[in-house]
């Protein structure tokens, strides 16, 4: 509380009654989350036992974990993985048996970072047990500008936010701040109310003398970058399976993504999109920029693609009435590092293709699609310009931009110089580049252009590439998985009857997440489904476990918390369902798998 001798501060009398009023903003804030939770249920006329008894802790947890920066590829998540392990020795049954927390680290990670295993066994006889999937990570906060100091910080961001009169926030999240329904701040929506629910529900299943269930939390880095702390976790589950255990099932608490604006459905999904990052190399004829009509710039071929490939329809996936989000491009530069007259000889861009049912081979030939028709339409426009010069000399100097993949340019390299020769020339390409950097992007790249410098004779053309990481499209199977597809349809009726709230149930859940690494379908775990034609880093500098994941084959649904705005500065966490209801349903569903292994 602020002192009542504003003099003495230096204060004046204006500024003086505006920090109080934040100051009784503040109060009232931390009284204003246990009457909302109590006033919402006596609004919807329901029985507090009938919501998530401990709300209030799923409410600290998620602050607590807030609080703690966790940057992906930052140290900041080697300090989270202690915070969680310092949250699991709280619980009774973890001082009792410590040994059953495991900190994984990941391999060759120069940040020591660790991902974590907890096995909670009440019934150790049984070896069947439900794991529990989150990431700790989050994404970066340079997005909140001015307040990025502030951006884990809750209640410090809601007083700034509540004072500010510069339009940081929209129309709808000024309503939501003053609401006092809505945790606002990085991480509150993904995913750290989503791990502060299972923590929490894990306590409940540990405290409980009657329960029988065996939970396996597992918490990773990395999931926003790389996903190379689930790959770690993947490792020390596989060999959990040799020692006995069987995971039957897996829950996911991401948070629920709105379908369209202000859509307040609550969302079960029963997979997840898979993904691929399509890379393009570009090398163009350089000329003069005073004879831009005797070459073509790369920076154009480059710029053509993206026009051709950003939200096109070709890459679309229809399944079960859902449509893949559309691509867009994640990087599109030139490679001149200095100024001069000459036109960019050099460029690159890769894209973000997100799957359904679609595997790299066939996204790959979708790529080459948009590739030529990219080629014929510079080549047209560069014919017509030509011609309107009355030279038909000019017509003949450059020739149309060629598609290649990387087995097209293998296979001329072999012809060019000799099938032994040639294999001595790409695997030297290919450990150089991957010697230079450990960014996956940068080794691609550096691959891309050592590997074109050998034809140099045939620009201008495209390479076509694969770079990391790659995430299947995974699903529920309707014949396989019915006890957990009736689970799915037994929580919206829970969700509907008790709470009053709309579970939908979607198949693919639209934001990426590590269950895609639970399993994978036989096609897509084969090494010749496109990764090995068109990933030269895959199993090189990449490594996928994708025979550890057909191994572990967990089915899994996505049940989370309720918010808006991942990845925005404007990120908040819807209260009510995200510490009253989603916990419900996960303890519901955890007892209830539980009883589907006695």
């Amino acid at each position: 509380m602020l002192s009542k001798h504003w003099y003495k501060r230096g204060l004046s009398r204006q500024t003086y009654s505006q920090a109080r009023q934040i100051d009784r903003e503040k109060r009232l804030a931390e009284d204003r989350f246990a009457f909302f939770l109590q006033t919402k249920i006596e609004e919807a006329g329901m029985a507090m036992s009938e919501r998530y008894p401990h709300a209030k802790r799923v409410y600290q947890l998620t602050l607590e974990l807030m609080k703690q920066p966790s940057i992906s590829g930052t140290t900041q998540e080697r300090e989270m993985a202690d915070r969680i392990v310092a949250v699991l020795e709280r619980i009774p049954y973890f001082q009792a048996y410590p040994q059953h927390i495991k900190r994984v680290p990941l391999r060759g990670d120069s940040l020591g970072r660790e991902a974590i295993v907890a096995l909670l066994a009440k019934a150790p006889t049984t070896k069947k047990a439900t794991m529990l999937l989150s990431h700790f990570d989050v994404v970066g906060v340079d997005d909140f500008g001015m307040y990025k100091e502030d951006a884990f910080t809750p209640d410090l961001l809601r007083e700034k936010l509540l004072a500010e009169q510069e339009g940081y926030l929209d129309k709808d999240a000024r309503h939501d701040l003053g609401s006092g329904h809505y945790l606002f701040g990085r991480g509150s929506m993904d995913m750290k109310a989503g791990l502060a629910m299972q923590l929490s529900v894990l306590q409940d299943i540990a405290d409980d003398k009657e329960a029988k269930a065996n939970v396996c939390l597992v918490a990773v880095p990395d999931e926003e970058k790389l996903s190379m702390g689930m790959f770690a976790a993947i490792h020390e589950l596989r060999a959990m399976q040799e020692d006995g255990w069987n995971f039957h099932a897996c829950i996911c608490s991401e948070p629920n993504f709105s379908a369209y604006p202000n859509d307040w459905n609550k969302y079960i999904y029963t997979g997840s999109t898979g993904k691929l990052l399509p890379f393009i190399y570009c090398i163009g004829k350089e000329t003069h920029v005073g004879q831009p009509l005797e070459g073509i710039n790369a920076a154009v071929m480059a710029a053509q693609l993206a026009v051709e490939m950003e939200w096109s329809e070709r890459f679309s996936n229809q399944v079960d009435g859902e449509v893949s989000p559309s691509p867009t491009c994640l990087r599109i530069r030139d490679l001149k590092e200095t100024y001069d007259v000459q036109t960019p000889n050099e460029s690159y861009l890769f894209y973000n293709v997100l799957t359904l049912d679609s595997g790299p081979q066939e996204v790959m030939e979708r790529v080459k699609e948009a590739c030529n028709l990219a080629s014929t339409l510079i080549y047209e426009r560069l014919l017509r310009h030509r011609q309107a010069f009355g030279d038909e000399s000019l017509t003949a100097l450059v020739k149309q931009p060629q598609v290649y993949t990387l087995t097209d340019l293998y296979q001329l390299g072999v012809q060019k110089y000799g099938k032994d020769a040639f294999k001595d020339v790409y695997e030297e390409a290919l450990s150089e580049s991957v010697a230079e950097t450990a960014d996956y992007t940068t080794q691609t790249l550096a691959f891309a252009r050592r590997m074109s410098a050998h034809f140099l004779d045939r620009a201008p053309f495209y390479l076509l590439l694969l770079a990391p990481p790659y995430y299947p499209h995974v699903r529920l199977d309707q014949k396989q998985d019915q006890r957990l597809l009736a689970l799915v349809g037994e929580l919206k009726q829970i969700c509907a009857d008790q709470f009053g709230e709309r579970l939908v149930q979607k198949t693919f859940f639209p934001g990426l997440s590590d269950v895609s690494y639970c399993r994978v379908t036989k096609e897509a775990a084969a090494p010749d489904t496109g990764l090995k034609e068109h990933m030269p880093l895959y199993e090189r500098s990449y490594h996928i476990p994708l025979r550890e994941i057909a191994g572990l084959d967990i089915p899994t649904i996505n049940l989370g918390p309720f918010g808006k705005d991942a990845h925005k500065r404007t990120e908040r966490l819807e209260l009510t369902y995200s510490t009253e209801v989603a916990p419900a349903l996960l303890l519901h569903a955890v007892k209830r798998l539980a009883e589907q292994t006695e």
